[in-house]
C-alpha cells in the first residue's frame, strides 16, 4: 500500500492520499467487473464518511466509529475468520494440543504485540528526549 501519494482529485484539488489509485483499483476491480450496484453503494458510503469527517470533530468521531463497525463486520467474511472458526471447531472436538487451543494462541499473540508496542513507545519517547 502506497502512503501519502500526492494526487489531483476530481475537483482539481491537490490532495495527500493514504492509498493511491493503483491500490483502489486492485481492491475494487473484481467488484467493478461483477457488481456495479455494489460499487455505487460503496461510493455513497465513502461520500457519507467523507462528509462526516469534513463536518468537524464530532463527524470525524462518528466516521471513525462507522469504519470500526464496518471492519468488524467485514472480518466475518475473511480467511482469518474462516480459519479461526475451523480452529474453534477442532477445539470443541478435543483434537488440539493444549498449546494450540484458540484462546491460548490468540492471547499469546496479543500479549507479544502489547510488549512490542510498549517497547516501541519507550524507544520513541527516549528519542524525543534526546532531541
Amino acid at each position: 500500500m502506497a502512503l501519502k501519494k500526492v494526487s489531483v482529485n476530481a475537483l482539481g484539488n491537490e490532495c495527500d492520499l493514504l492509498v493511491d489509485d493503483n491500490t483502489w483499483t486492485a481492491i475494487l476491480e473484481p467488484a467493478l467487473r461483477e457488481d456495479s450496484a455494489a460499487v455505487e453503494c460503496l461510493a455513497r458510503l465513502l461520500f457519507t464518511i467523507k462528509k462526516a469527517i469534513d463536518d468537524g470533530p464530532d463527524g470525524a468521531r462518528r466516521a471513525s466509529s462507522t469504519l470500526s463497525a464496518g471492519i468488524e463486520l467485514i472480518y466475518l467474511y475473511t480467511d482469518a475468520h474462516k480459519a479461526a472458526r475451523k480452529l474453534y471447531v477442532l477445539s470443541l472436538t478435543g483434537q488440539l494440543k493444549p498449546q494450540d487451543e484458540p484462546l491460548r494462541l490468540i492471547n499469546e499473540a496479543i500479549e507479544r504485540e502489547e510488549v512490542e508496542d510498549e517497547l516501541r513507545k519507550k524507544g520513541s519517547a527516549s528519542k524525543k528526549k534526546r532531541r
